[in-house]
């Protein structure tokens, strides 16, 4: 079969005196935001006809595989323990929990009372609501304070939209009223009122309500509206772990607003405006005379950050007292006060990992919590009760599985209460290392490294390299049970901690943004030739995969290096960049200025966008075997940037290797919401790799 050709269809830019001619343009439909929404109402029939013929394509191109994706399938779920339950949570009287159960797509959510030797209650069954739906994406979901309603919100098309219901626990009835066209951040203010976010056009967050559930959106009541002058910028609510105070934030690419509330009073008032990359975040600690918040920031330059101190009642910058100074390792992260211990965040900018570190209020004494391996993933859970003095973290590695730890605040021990299950895999088999790649410019790159014991590093393994570098957004080390269907087949499996991340601190994302982001590219490539030169993999055989912001990346190394890489895996890929921002339109553009530079007032931004900028830097030469996978309904990186991709790379590049688009028609930027189609998505793509590579052995495993 035939690769598809997309008509050519010339449409001319005009920017800083510079011409460029786009001849897949057309293939942004005018009706996307109706297509966002779930409605496929193409207006040019021409755009879904390639679309379906891009589909065609690839079936009939991975129709050789489908014995080793149903292998691959069968691998990854045997590793799933399919009956689950996770380790229940307290809230007040109630344990909380979720089951997952074999054939069933989503959670069912129970709680128990007085203890888990009591009947089980299920108070959401997530598969009765998603009946009959291609696609249903579940959450927020949040309980009141006294265990009597449950809030939750959904979105039936993959956008960032949710709709907000509200679930009396006593009877299982919903409200009847439905809140549409949420942001999805939502906050209970008391037993009955719920504070929700609602969008504007751009789908960043526009206006706070408070809203008494037994009335519904009928009589809601605006407490916060965005200023104008902050337009551009992501809304979100937050609260004080005591619950005592709530946030609103405002987030764009280098600039933060934080207004505070009481909870009682409803007054949202400005407490702190960061510019030039400047940001805050903040706690409430009450106990005897003190009656404080606590501010994590990078003010004045502090990009390890530094924490303050200020009476709830002066708040002005000028009554800041510094509390702890900038460290020149370690970067803070965040502060949670439960009882009259602080709990420290922070990241180990030498071994770019998470750390927590406990301090005793009343006798000031601090205490590190350790870890036990050389690379994981740590997660803060807390507890329920500000009170409490056993708080839940989050725990696992590349070879250990997703564990809860008990961690004793007096005591600052951790004790490992559950581990989740995980049939046929045995960790003694793998070994996890940590290593530090040398960039271009002196810098240590860490990358996490995966493989069977015993591998011979004589550079004949294949080998899989993830990476994604953007927002601050650290990749961390945790446990993935799909990777080791690759592993197992011989891959070395690598995840590049490459700037752009937060990995090694605030900084380290900082150098890998605006006029900086050539590192996060650089570093990419100068991790991929360590691995390498270390003998762990080869030149052909090197296969990467990177999704969204990540996708840019795989596009723009692609175009930098395409001889390094054997095989190429981009998920919902963001490659039309210079395009992306510069249409104010589109929902995520003005906040993504400050991320990337603006293009649209620069003439300097323009130029350095348009040296990595994916789309445009496609070449008549060479290129590996590539897949695009993406969603028609993702709002984030919009169904036309990889079909546009696409479309170019098949009229520039020279070579016959395979060039695939896989849009899913019922998805967004999460991908299917389904607990088993995520297993087909995986399985699809490790055949694809496999396919690259033409193993002799890929149909057999």
């Amino acid at each position: 079969m035939k690769a598809p050709v997309a008509t050519k269809i010339p449409h001319s830019i005009i920017q800083h005196g510079q011409t460029r001619i786009d001849e897949y343009h057309w293939l942004r439909d005018e009706h996307w935001q109706k297509i966002v929404a779930g409605d496929l109402d193409f207006k040019n029939p021409e755009v879904l006809a390639y679309l379906n013929a891009e589909s065609n394509y690839k079936d009939a191109q991975m129709n050789d595989s489908k014995v080793i994706q149903e292998q691959l399938y069968q691998e990854i779920l045997s590793r799933i323990k399919e009956n689950y339950q996770s380790w229940p949570a307290k809230k007040g009287d109630f344990f909380y929990y979720y089951r997952e159960e074999k054939g069933k797509n989503y959670p069912i959510l129970c709680r128990r009372h007085g203890s888990m030797d009591r009947p089980e209650m299920i108070y959401m069954d997530v598969n009765k609501e998603a009946d009959g739906k291609d696609l249903f994406m579940f959450g927020p979901s949040i309980t009141n304070r006294a265990n009597t309603y449950h809030a939750y919100g959904y979105n039936l098309t993959g956008s960032m939209e949710r709709s907000i219901r509200v679930r009396n626990l006593a009877t299982g009835q919903d409200s009847e009223w439905t809140f549409h066209n949420s942001t999805g951040s939502i906050l209970w203010m008391d037993d009955e009122h719920l504070l929700v976010v609602e969008r504007d056009e751009q789908a960043r967050g526009k206006h706070v309500y408070k809203m008494n559930i037994h009335q519904g959106p009928e009589k809601k009541t605006l407490v916060f509206s965005k200023p104008d002058d902050f337009d551009g910028m992501f809304l979100s609510l937050a609260e004080t772990t005591d619950h005592e105070y709530v946030m609103v934030y405002l987030n764009s690419g280098s600039s933060q607003v934080v207004y505070v509330s009481s909870r009682t009073t409803i007054d949202f008032r400005l407490f702190a405006h960061g510019t030039d990359d400047v940001v805050f975040s903040l706690d409430h600690y009450l106990e005897g005379d003190s009656d404080d918040f606590y501010i994590l920031t990078n003010l004045n330059g502090a990009n390890n950050f530094q924490l303050y101190k200020t009476s709830v009642n002066q708040w002005g910058q000028k009554h800041w007292h510094l509390i702890q100074a900038e460290s020149n390792t370690l970067s803070l992260t965040d502060i949670h006060f439960y009882n009259h211990y602080l709990i420290i965040e922070q990241k180990n900018n030498d071994k770019a990992l998470d750390e927590l570190v406990v301090q005793d209020m009343v006798s000031g004494n601090r205490q590190r919590v350790s870890m036990p391996d050389q690379a994981y993933e740590l997660d803060f859970s807390g507890d329920w009760d500000h009170n409490a003095t056993t708080v839940r973290l989050d725990y696992s590695s590349p070879v250990m599985p997703s564990t809860v730890l008990e961690l004793d605040l007096k005591t600052v021990e951790s004790t490992a209460v559950y581990t989740r299950e995980t049939p046929n895999f045995d960790p003694e088999k793998y070994e996890v290392r940590r290593e530090y790649a040398t960039a271009r410019d002196g810098e240590r790159i860490p990358v996490t490294i995966i493989h069977t014991k015993g591998l011979v590093k004589d550079g004949s393994h294949h080998a899989l390299v993830y990476g994604y570098g953007s927002y601050g957004y650290g990749m961390t080390s945790g446990f993935s049970s799909k990777l080791f269907s690759l592993v197992d087949r011989g891959f070395v499996y690598a995840t590049a901690h490459i700037r752009g991340g937060d990995e090694k601190g605030y900084q380290w994302y900082l150098n890998g943004k605006m006029r900086h982001k050539m590192n996060t590219f650089n570093d990419f490539i100068d991790a991929t030739e360590y691995l390498v030169s270390q003998g762990y993999t080869g030149n052909g055989q090197i296969a990467i995969n990177g999704g969204s912001a990540g996708g840019l990346l795989m596009g723009a190394v692609t175009n930098l290096r395409p001889e390094l890489f054997a095989c190429v895996v981009a998920d919902v890929p963001f490659v039309d960049v210079i395009n992306t921002i510069s249409d104010a339109s589109l929902p995520l553009t003005p906040p993504e200025w400050e991320e990337w530079g603006n293009p649209v007032t620069s003439a300097d931004d323009f130029d350095y966008i348009m040296q990595y900028s994916p789309y445009d830097n496609v070449q008549a030469r060479d290129y590996p075997p590539m897949l695009f996978n993406s969603g028609i309904s993702d709002e984030q990186v919009t169904y036309w940037e990889p079909a546009k991709m696409v479309a170019r790379l098949r009229d520039l590049k020279t070579d016959n290797n395979l060039l695939l688009l896989n849009m899913n028609m019922h998805a967004g930027h999460a991908g299917a919401s389904k607990r088993y189609e995520w297993i087909d998505e995986v399985a699809f793509n490790y055949a694809f790799i496999l396919k690259c590579f033409g193993m002799a052995s890929y149909l057999t495993g």
